[in-house]
This record gives C-alpha cells, sequence and structure tokens, in this order.
C-alpha cells in the first residue's frame, strides 16, 4: 500500500511537470498554385507576417506558428485564398506574455495578386504587389514597399506606417503611431491623431491631416494639397504646378510654407487671433486689423496663376522661397 501512494505520488508530479512544460510552435511550410491575380486573405492575431510578391503563381507560407494557436487554415476557394492563425476565443491578460512565441509567417504570393491583412498586435510587411492591397492592425507597425496599384490602403491605431515607392489611390492613417512617408505617387492621404507625419511625395493630389501632432511634407509639382492641424506645427516645402491649389490651416499650430523659385501663385494669408505673419517671398506688407488682433497677407508672385490659402486662428505663419 504505502508502495502504490508514493507511485501515486510521483505520477501526479509528473503530471503537474508536464504541464507546465512549454507548447513548442508548429512549423509551416506549405504552398498552393494560384491563378496571378488571386485574392489573398491573411488575417493573424499576433506576431509577425511578411508579404512578398514573387514571379510565380503558388502561394508559399514559410514559418513559424503562434504557440497558443488552435489551427492553421490555408486552402484556396477558386481565386480566393484564405490563410489564417486560428486562436483561442478566450484570452485573459497572461495570453499576451511576450515570453511565448508568437506567429512568424513569410508568405510569398504572385505579384499581380490583391492582398488583404487583417492583425491585432501583428506587425505586417508588404512588398512588391502590383494589385490592391489594404492592411489593417490595432497595436503593429506597417511597413509597405513597392506597391502599384488602383487602392492602396494602409491603417495602424497605435503602431508605427511606413512606406516606399507607392504609386496609386493611396490612404496611410495612424491614430498615435508615426507616418513616414518617401517616394510616392498619384493621389495620396495622410491620416494621424497624436502621431507625426513626415513625407516626401511626387503624388498630384494630396491630403495631409493631424490633430495634435506635427506635419512635416515635401511635394515636387503638386496640383491640389490640403495640409491641416489643429495644435500641430504644418512646415511644406513644395513645388506649385502653375495651376495648383494649395490650402493649409491650423488652429493654434503654425504654418511654414516654402515654395520653388519661379512659382506662379496669387497668395492669401490670414492670422485670426494674433499670430505673426512673416513674408519673405514678396515686398509687399502684412495688413493689420485697426480693431482686434487680426491681420492678413495678399500677395503676388508671378503671374498668379496658381493659388495658396492659409490660414490660423492664434500660430504663426511664415513664408520663404
Amino acid at each position: 500500500m504505502k508502495f502504490y501512494k508514493n507511485t501515486s505520488k510521483i505520477s501526479l508530479a509528473i503530471l503537474a511537470f508536464s504541464l507546465t512544460l512549454p507548447v513548442f510552435a508548429k512549423d509551416v511550410d506549405e504552398k498552393l498554385s494560384v491563378s496571378n491575380n488571386a485574392n489573398i486573405s491573411i488575417d493573424n492575431l499576433r506576431g509577425e507576417v511578411v508579404v512578398k510578391g514573387t514571379d510565380t503563381n503558388e502561394v508559399w507560407v514559410v514559418g513559424k506558428l503562434d504557440e497558443k494557436a488552435t489551427d492553421f487554415i490555408f486552402k484556396a476557394e477558386g481565386d480566393n485564398v484564405i490563410i489564417q492563425v486560428k486562436m483561442p476565443s478566450n484570452m485573459n491578460s497572461s495570453f499576451w506574455d511576450n515570453d511565448e512565441q508568437e506567429t512568424d509567417l513569410v508568405i510569398e504570393v504572385p505579384h499581380g495578386s490583391k492582398v488583404q491583412f487583417q492583425g491585432v498586435s501583428s506587425d505586417i510587411t508588404i512588398s512588391d504587389i502590383s494589385n490592391d492591397v489594404q492592411a489593417r492592425t490595432v497595436s503593429g507597425d506597417v511597413t509597405v514597399d513597392n506597391l502599384a496599384a488602383e487602392r492602396i490602403d494602409i491603417e495602424s491605431v497605435s503602431g508605427d506606417v511606413m512606406s516606399k515607392s507607392l504609386t496609386g489611390r493611396i490612404h496611410l492613417s495612424t491614430v498615435s503611431g508615426d507616418i513616414k512617408d518617401t517616394n510616392s505617387s498619384g493621389n495620396v492621404e495622410y491620416h494621424a491623431v497624436s502621431g507625426d507625419i513626415k513625407a516626401e511625395s511626387t503624388a498630384k493630389e494630396v491630403v495631409a491631416n493631424v490633430i495634435s501632432g506635427d506635419l512635416e511634407i515635401n511635394l515636387n509639382n503638386v496640383v491640389d494639397a490640403e495640409l491641416s492641424s489643429i495644435s500641430g506645427n504644418v512646415d511644406a516645402e513644395l513645388e506649385l504646378s502653375d495651376d495648383g491649389l494649395l490650402k493649409m490651416s491650423t488652429v493654434s499650430g503654425n504654418l511654414k510654407l516654402a515654395l520653388q523659385k519661379g512659382v506662379n501663385a496669387d497668395i492669401r494669408v490670414d492670422s485670426h487671433a494674433g499670430g505673426r505673419i512673416t513674408n519673405q517671398l514678396t515686398d509687399d506688407k502684412v495688413e493689420k486689423a485697426k480693431y482686434g488682433p487680426h491681420s492678413k497677407l495678399s500677395t503676388q508672385t508671378g503671374s498668379g496663376s496658381a493659388s495658396v490659402k492659409m490660414s490660423t486662428v492664434s500660430g504663426n505663419v511664415k513664408l520663404r522661397f
């Protein structure tokens, strides 16, 4: 009897120890043959996913799954390909333990694929795609490079958005993260709340707005641009086309504008509550209201064919070449 009791205790101890052992993440190495313009849908809760466009007509998934993953779905339904890392439905605070193995996947897809990604605490990198791309994540960072499409839609809530060499109708958005964009073209929209935006673009049409973050932007031969902030500063350096339209506004943030030498523009600036206007473009003087803090500037460079309209409530405005 004593031996039986001791054996039972040892068995229970071994069982308890085994329950504390880590669950090793599953390796993945799977392929599917698809059309060049397949629709690729990717869903990953946490970790990192890299999507690369290739010259093959295959979708190839390589890497490791999250050790908490309950299933991995990789299937084709006609031209639609579904890639999903399924996770437990009930997740407490211990679920987000950083010591655990999270998803780490590299996914190769045909260049012409449409790519849609959805994640929560997942970083996503997408490159070398010549069709529509949509990527949304909550706390992850998004990196995109060499995309050319009718529509490119990138969003993160608290993560950063980093983009390079995008062409098409582009939408980049974040709440508390930063946006950094270089060498984009086409039509671009940038939106941030408390994050900063830094962009260099040859896009013809640009909309950029921030709430409390700063906006620093360099535009080449822009036709239509609208740049705005509430309490952040807007610093723009641009080449404005002869028939271009530029609108800039802030509430309490400062406005700085540098235009190319030889620009042909009619320029109107309004400061409504005491902000200082500095004009280094022409010899025209700032007009101050006889009563109240309002001031304004009306000036012209060259033929005045383009239009520049700037306004602020209490911020300062500076114009230069």
